[in-house]
């Protein structure tokens, strides 16, 4: 015989864990420690079978609690102080008497804390929480129907097992139920979590400036960046454009709005999904050179640079357009004093080199083969560390210690070719990517983001000219793509991921509309005999759904008393 007051107790608790496991890391300490004080406390009285801490002694503490809390609560703040508030007062029920409004009220306040869990994280762990939510109260519910009766009940193993099988059939039989209205239930274009919760912590893979010089070393982490859903590509065309700098302020290049220019994107398109993570940074990055991107709120200038106007660090999808090439063709011509700028203090040696370039070049294509030529044969070395610092680490990295990064090889090859007379420009983004052969699409990492050169030829257009490719050690770092083991179990498990982010948190109104406007298609193009046949399995499965639903409702017993 099991104690049926046992059995709902250890419930009760497996139930608040549930709420509060996902919940905790983003809670603060204070809360944290009173959970695990009020929980401690309840198992401690409910093993003895005395209750020296009364109900009301729980309840007088949470009134100065609550107003604490009330005082911290504000427009900016909104979320912390309920979560908070929530998981003491699951403690305070859990550290006091119980009967059975009470282990209501901790399932209540277990399913609070889970769902306020979703507007700090809602990964597919989540919905393993749900279930096992959902099938524990499904139960205790059962077992209170009981409880209420006799409070002392013992049952049978027979009787526990047949209890336990009603409990778990309930949420299980509801499922298809949840599947069919899942898809169909009103979205609205802003989730209730996108103005709720913090902003995303996560920073951008590349900045609003490009300052060689800044720090002796470099590096970003592999936080991911960004997913794309396209037909794999040559990895040597995998250049994500993100914002471009067009203006330099001393060792600074930053960006200003630019002046107007058309683009002619002519050629084949490649069409991209991209799933960006939620970050700080507006920038829209697809497969350069994008030719058109889908998204509201986005606003497009005049040199190829999407930005979202909407709040930043939140979820969203894109679709976009790119031509793959290396050529970006206008009509007309640009303004070139704006891309022939230079700071006031441009370095002497640097001066001198732009001279020599100009004196032999005959145009400006011809000046663009020396400053390639001067690259390639002037042993630079790609480097993270041991990088020259300071005002003069440009003209060090030049033509002394000839190592650096992307910022290095691009401010440098942009600014000699400004120095002489060629107008060009940074473009700020990512360079390559892990292909997914499972979910179809590439990760895109911070530790991708990179620095290249656009240059301006009279007749052919911006050209992209990546100096940092010219470096001694160029193949082994941007070499063929890495394949561990390691590697491999990672992607695979990034596939359930994008699979959960794609069909459930990114499922909003537009792309319930566009399921909606298929099926309708799908549906006009069948006759009235053929949709009915292939709509029959499913009205079968519902009708058996409903059916058994129905008759375990109308069972006024489980077992015989």
């Amino acid at each position: 015989m099991v104690s049926i007051n046992l059995l709902i107790a250890i419930l009760s608790y497996m139930i608040a864990l549930c709420g509060m496991l996902p919940l905790f890391p983003w809670l603060e300490s204070a809360p944290r420690l009173i959970f695990a004080a009020g929980m401690i406390a309840g198992i401690w009285q409910d093993r003895r079978g005395a209750w020296p801490l009364k109900n009301w002694m729980f309840n007088a503490a949470i009134v100065p609690v609550f107003l604490y809390y009330a005082v911290q609560f504000s427009r900016t703040n909104p979320v912390q102080p309920v979560v908070s508030v929530l998981a003491i007062m699951l403690a305070a029920r859990l550290g006091g008497t119980k009967n059975s409004r009470h282990y209501l009220q901790i399932s209540a306040l277990s399913l609070f804390c889970l769902a306020s869990s979703s507007l700090f994280d809602l990964s597919p762990l989540f919905l393993v929480y749900l279930a096992l939510m959902l099938l524990l109260v499904a139960v205790s519910l059962v077992l209170l129907t009981f409880y209420g009766q006799d409070s002392h009940m013992q049952l049978a193993r027979s009787d526990l097992r047949k209890v336990l099988a009603a409990g778990l059939l309930m949420p299980l039989a509801s499922l298809p139920l949840l599947l069919f209205f899942f898809p169909l239930l009103p979205r609205t274009q802003l989730p209730l979590w996108n103005f709720l919760a913090a902003p995303a912590s996560r920073t951008s893979g590349f900045s609003d400036s490009v300052e060689p010089g800044s720090s002796s070393n470099a590096g970003a982490s592999r936080v991911l960046a960004f997913r794309a859903e396209m037909p794999p590509q040559p990895q040597q065309q995998l250049y994500w454009r993100g914002t471009v700098f067009n203006r330099v302020e001393g060792r600074r290049w930053v960006r200003i709005v630019p002046p107007p220019e058309n683009s002619i994107y002519a050629g084949p398109r490649i069409s991209q999904t991209i799933y960006p993570e939620p970050g700080p940074s507006r920038v829209l990055p697809a497969l350069d050179a994008p030719a058109s991107l889908t998204l509201q709120r986005s606003q497009r200038s005049p040199d190829g640079v999407y930005e979202f106007q909407g709040r930043a660090g939140k979820r969203f999808i894109y679709t976009a357009e790119s031509i793959s090439t290396e050529k970006l063709a206008i009509t007309g011509d640009i303004k070139r004093s704006f891309y022939l700028t230079l700071p006031d203090n441009l370095p002497e040696r640097i001066k001198q080199l732009a001279d020599s370039i100009r004196r032999q070049g005959e145009s400006d294509a011809s000046r663009l083969e020396q400053l390639e030529t001067f690259f390639r044969n002037g042993s630079y070395r790609y480097s993270m560390s041991g990088l020259p610092t300071g005002e003069r680490a440009l003209d060090q990295f030049l033509f002394e210690s000839k190592q650096g990064h992307c910022e290095f090889f691009a401010s440098g090859f942009a600014l000699i070719l400004r120095a002489a007379g060629v107008p060009a420009r940074l473009v700020g983004g990512y360079l390559g990517g892990e292909y997914n052969q499972l979910g179809g699409y590439y990760l895109v990492s911070d530790d991708m983001a990179h620095v290249w050169v656009e240059v301006y030829i009279a007749g052919q257009g911006w050209l992209r000219v990546d100096p940092s490719s010219f470096a001694q050690n160029a193949g082994a770092v941007w070499g063929s793509p890495r394949k561990s083991l390691l590697l491999k179990i990672r992607i695979t498990l990034d596939s359930l991921n994008h699979t959960w982010n794609r069909a459930v948190i990114s499922y909003d109104f537009e792309r319930q509309a566009s399921v909606v406007r298929k099926a309708g298609k799908s549906l006009q193009g069948l006759e009235a005999g053929r949709a009915l046949k292939a709509l029959l399995p499913y009205l079968v499965f519902a009708a058996g759904v409903v059916g058994l639903s129905t008759s375990l409702l109308c069972r006024k017993r489980l077992f015989p008393s």
